[in-house]
């Protein structure tokens, strides 16, 4: 595992990007913010009747906000209708407790222009903003794909840097083109690169907050600084992760690291394929009704249903039997 602080990385760029946006600045998004599952039925459908037992467990134990329609949320398989219906829902339940932010993932510019659109008339407090899956733009083009979509709509926005699934990467020449930009106030970093880390604190200071997005990498984000996680697996473990985060930001980082270790082996495995399958497979195991993926995702079962079951009764003793 490379080093977070890599040297080989930090020669490649210049510092000259420190830059702290004016004090107007939307405040952005601390603590934990879980990236919802969208419950659905047996038959596929959606479940707006089983998202209220979800969010209000998620309270209960200390998340600080939600994503609605994100990758975990399968956003990619939600109608336009099932989109706002699923944000109206989650605004209404949560009542101003805790921010709502909504992906945006739309393959062309005026599609996610419309979810952000949506979004703002929704009600939502912020939006995640992701590269163009299968699109492949150039470093110019996303970063003008983005300002497109947040321009429309004026809402505070992180940034969704996940190549291995949308194929385009965040780099310094599109940040270059968005760190100025008032309301982009964040990136989520799920790539997996923690040279990255040092490359946004060097080149961008405050301009742009570092949001971990890299379940098992947790803590790495936390020592450097970040006060912000969005933690697809935080569905199934919202107190565990928000305690982990607590510590980091309170000082006690050995604390932290003790956590990170002890949650490691399960948010490792969980990393390793069927990520959603599992997030949902485990929210069930909880007593959380989601129903199954919609296709061509499948539910998790046979030996990874047990291998859940078997690392989530280790950290949780009460599923036991």
């Amino acid at each position: 595992m490379p080093h977070p602080f890599g040297a080989s990385t930090l020669s490649a760029f210049v510092p000259a990007r420190n830059r702290t946006k004016a004090s107007t600045m939307p405040s952005r998004f601390p603590g934990v913010l879980t990236p919802l599952v969208t419950p659905f039925t047996e038959e596929g459908g959606l479940d707006l009747a089983a998202v209220g037992a979800v969010v209000e467990h998620q309270l209960a134990n200390g998340i600080n906000g939600f994503v609605v329609a994100g990758t975990t949320g399968e956003g990619y398989a939600l109608d336009a209708a099932e989109r706002a219906a699923m944000l109206r829902t989650v605004r209404d339940l949560t009542a101003g407790r805790v921010p709502v932010l909504v992906g945006v993932g739309g393959m062309a510019t005026r599609e996610s222009v419309a979810q952000a659109v949506a979004a703002a008339d929704g009600g939502a407090d912020g939006l995640m903003v992701a590269g163009p899956a299968y699109v492949l733009p150039d470093q110019q083009e996303l970063a003008r794909h983005v300002r497109t979509v947040v321009d429309a709509v004026a809402l505070p926005t992180v940034l969704y840097d996940y190549p291995a699934r949308s194929g385009v990467q965040f780099g310094p020449e599109a940040l270059d083109g968005l760190a100025d930009h008032p309301l982009v106030v964040g990136i989520k970093e799920a790539s997996g690169d923690l040279d990255r880390i040092a490359m946004m604190q060097q080149r961008y200071g405050d301009a742009i907050a570092l949001v971990s997005g890299a379940d098992a990498l947790a803590m790495h984000f936390f020592a450097a600084g970040s006060d912000s996680w969005i933690a697809g697996f935080a569905n199934a473990l919202p107190a565990e992760h928000v305690a982990m985060l607590t510590a980091a930001s309170a000082g006690d980082l050995d604390h932290g690291w003790a956590l990170s270790r002890r949650l490691d082996p399960i948010l490792t495995w969980v990393e390793s394929g069927h990520y959603t399958a599992k997030c949902r497979a485990a929210l069930e195991l909880r007593g959380l009704h989601v129903g199954p993926p919609r296709p061509p995702l499948t539910a998790l079962a046979g030996d990874e249903l047990a291998t859940l079951r078997t690392l989530l009764t280790e950290l949780l003793p009460e599923l036991h039997g």
